[in-house]
């Protein structure tokens, strides 16, 4: 197997890449025929899969902090719920309808400051 020092050139990199491609492409080769098909779709099925997990693994490393919470939207959605049950339930259609102006208020309040 080849090293994974930095060190390693473009064109070393291709030549191991192809060097393991035709060793893949031989080890299928000598399988039984019924076998082949699988090992092929394995074999990609294995290469897709390492790329991703490769790629997800240095996405998460960047680390992007996650946006802050803002109620407005959640606000608006309670208080509609709670407008909703105010007709069958009215104490607590009416409590929803006040949490959700609350936190209306409260997400209208945090996104004005911020600008």
């Amino acid at each position: 197997m080849a090293s994974d020092t930095p060190h390693v050139t473009p064109q070393e990199r291709e030549q191991e890449i192809e060097r393991l491609a035709q060793e893949i492409g031989r080890l299928i080769q000598r399988a039984d025929s019924e076998r082949r098909e699988d090992l092929k779709e394995l074999a990609f099925a294995l290469i897709r899969e390492e790329l991703i997990h490769k790629a997800e693994g240095e996405e998460s490393r960047g680390g992007s902090t996650p946006a802050p919470f803002n109620p407005l939207g959640t606000g608006v959605l309670i208080f509609c719920l709670g407008a909703g049950l105010s007709f069958i339930v009215g104490p607590v259609g009416l409590f929803l309808m006040l949490g959700g102006f609350i936190f209306v208020a409260w997400g209208a309040l945090i996104s004005w400051f911020k600008r």
